[in-house]
This record gives structure tokens, sequence and C-alpha cells, in this order.
């Protein structure tokens, strides 16, 4: 197998990249799933019980630690080959395919993923071995992305309620932030909430919740509490909920 990228450069691989397969009998049929190169390698045995863990060595997962994962381990089928080109647009994902495989055999989709995942993982490693150990310090602060990075691949894995428990915990850091007066602390966390704020739908009103963190005093622990409120309640679709909120939070704004 040899893959193919559809987006991306070859000579570059961003460590993230949308990976799939066309059915040998039906090539409209597409199956695909997301490849991570782990910034840090994480051993999975240790977060596993002991009685499962030789499944994950004979896996490949064990000492050593995980060099790239696809997620879900077998590429599970999509709606279109386009749905992947927009999804890989609009995340700036690498799209990659490895072919046609016999998508009837969850076997042969799983060995087809890991040896894709493998070659991806070697094209990685040669383009991080070509860039210089000793970087300017403006290469530096760009090569600090890579944290963001990490956290933007994991909010996309994230639903909607993973995302706003992020939220929640973010603003309890902006009001942190604001009581202490610590301004260091309020801009590394403002800009993490907004890049938070870019994977959930806009009627959460993220930004409101990030400018109510950082009001001063009390009037300021309620509104970030209301909106909270409001946005779970909005993910539960409690509408009648909502709306109360949404009348303390006038209430609030105009005291």
């Amino acid at each position: 197998m040899q893959i193919t990228f559809e987006r991306g450069d070859p000579q570059r691989p961003k460590g993230h990249a949308l990976l799939y397969f066309q059915s040998w009998t039906d090539q409209s049929a597409v199956f695909a799933t997301y490849l991570i190169v782990p910034p840090i390698a994480v051993e999975i045995t240790k977060y596993i019980p002991p009685m499962f863990a030789g499944q994950f060595q004979q896996m490949g997962l064990g000492a050593g630690g995980i060099s790239v994962f696809p997620y879900p381990p077998i590429p599970e089928r999509v709606e279109s080959h386009a749905l992947l080109q927009r999804l890989a647009k609009a995340r700036e994902d690498d799209l990659i395919t490895g072919g046609a495989v016999d998508a009837s055999s969850p076997e042969r989709l799983l060995q087809a993923a890991s040896e894709a995942a493998a070659q991806y993982f070697q094209q990685f490693s040669t383009h991080m071995e070509s860039i210089p150990s000793e970087a300017a310090p403006e290469a530096l602060l760009e090569e600090e992305t890579g944290s963001v990075e990490v956290n933007e691949i994991l909010y996309g894995l994230m639903g909607d309620r993973d995302r706003l428990a992020e939220l929640a915990k973010l603003s309890g850091q902006l009001r942190y932030a604001i009581s202490g007066n610590d301004p260091n602390l309020l801009k590394e966390t403002v800009a993490e909430a907004r890049r938070l704020a870019k994977f959930l739908p806009e009627k959460y009103r993220v930004d409101q919740v990030i400018q109510a963190a950082q009001h001063p005093g009390t009037k300021g622990d309620r509104l970030t509490q209301l909106y909270l409120d409001r946005a779970y309640k909005l993910a539960d679709e409690d509408y009648q909920a909502v709306k109360q909120i949404e009348d303390e939070i006038h209430k609030e704004e105009v005291a």
C-alpha cells in the first residue's frame, strides 16, 4: 500500500490527517478514520486494566508509547469523499487516501489503517528530522503553537457537552486571573477560550461567556454562571429554562 496526499504536503505532514479508503466492490462507499501523531508518546497500557494489556501490546501499543494512532481504529463509513474534503479544509488537516480495500472485512480495514498510519508517521518523522534543532527566538514561538494544535485536535474530537465543560473550566481560570490581577494568565486563557469557541455553535454565545468572565466583582461571577447555565440548558434542549435564564441575564446586565 502507498498512501497518497490529496491535501497537504507529503514532505511536510501536519501530524494530523483524515485517511480514507474506498470499497473494492463499490468505490462510492468511503470509509474514513483520523490519524493523530501525538507530540508526547503515550504508553496506553498504563491506563488500562492488566487483563487487557496483552491485547494492546499485540496491536503495537505497549512499551515505548503510541507514535501514531487512527481514531477510530477501524475506519467507519462516511457520507462522501466531498464531506472529507470539506472537513479537511475547514480543520486544516492533511487528507490522504490508502486506495481500495475489502471493506466487508473489519480485519482488513484495521490492517489497512495501521499500515497507512505507519507510512504517515514515517513521513512525519522524516520531516521533523529535517527541522534544525536550534531555532531563532521567532521560530521557537512558532513551535509553541504545537500545543495549540493538539488542543484543537482534542476539541474537534469532543462532543458539545465536553466542550462546554472545558469552557466552564476556562471561565473559572478567567475569574481567577481577574481576581488575582494576573494579566498573563488572563491573556493566555482568553486566547484558549477563543480557540475552543471555534468548535462550538454560535447559539452557545461563547463570546458573551468570555466577556462576562472578564467582568470584575460579583456581577462578573453572576453573569458568567448565568451564561454557562444557559449553554448547558440549550445543550439539553430545555428551552423554557433557557428563556428564564435569558431574562435573568437581561436583568443583571441592566442593573
